[in-house]
């Protein structure tokens, strides 16, 4: 299974973009860019939370941004689903292939925003201790990653140990984010998914398939 590396994703990369996304993602999705903000002090408040629902069917992004000098936030959002990589001259092979994605901009209160916070802690955000966890590209998963106090934390829960049904957040952020259409189900539980799958010498499920791996509060 192939692990790739990438370029840095800033505030200023287009995720919308398919070939910047292709070069990005594993950045944006460890939220590189925020990271280096927060230890600045530049991003207190920061939220961002990807959920991969199998990542060649669908991926949504939520960005929750606070607004200097308002009271208020904003949620900027993004739904990735597959395309024909082939017209945008991006490898078949590659598992970060062409999606589209233009963003969602909606405007929330503090109060939804404290909402959504404590949904997240309530499902473990800030107390989990997932070390060496896998998530898989072909799997359901969620990542949150957040700024506050100069310090970045990270929680994540996939399909193939959670009941991703079971968590509190997503209903919220499904209502705030301004998305028209909803969250891709996750999957039942009981349909057995292995946590660590093996492809052999199969060299199409090696490129197309990948995965990051939970290390303190970095994905690697």
């Amino acid at each position: 299974m192939v692990v790739l590396g990438g370029c840095a994703y800033t505030g200023n990369s287009d995720i919308a973009n398919p070939v910047v996304r292709k070069a990005t993602w594993f950045s944006y999705l460890n939220a590189d860019d925020i990271r280096t903000a927060c230890s600045a002090g530049q991003a207190e408040g920061q939220i961002r939370i990807v959920y991969n629902a199998d990542y060649y069917k669908e991926v949504r992004s939520f960005d929750i941004l606070p607004q200097p000098g308002q009271d208020g936030f904003i949620v900027e959002s993004h739904v990735f689903g597959p395309l024909d990589v082939s017209d945008l001259n991006v490898s078949v092979r590659s598992p970060l292939g062409a999606f589209s994605g233009d963003p969602v901009r909606k405007p929330i209160t503090r109060q939804q925003y404290l909402t959504l916070t404590d949904a997240l802690q309530q499902d473990g955000f800030g107390t989990q201790d997932r070390d060496g966890l896998r998530l898989h590209s072909q799997n359901y998963y969620w990542v949150a990653l957040g700024c506050s106090g100069q310090h970045m934390t990270l929680a994540a829960w996939t399909s193939a140990k959670d009941d991703l049904r079971a968590l509190h957040f997503p209903a919220v952020l499904e209502k705030i984010s301004g998305q028209s259409t909803p969250l891709p189900a996750a999957p039942d539980p009981d349909a057995v998914q292995n946590p660590d799958p093996v492809y052999g010498k199969d060299k199409d499920l090696q490129d197309r398939n990948f995965y990051r791996t939970v290390r303190g509060n970095n994905l690697q």
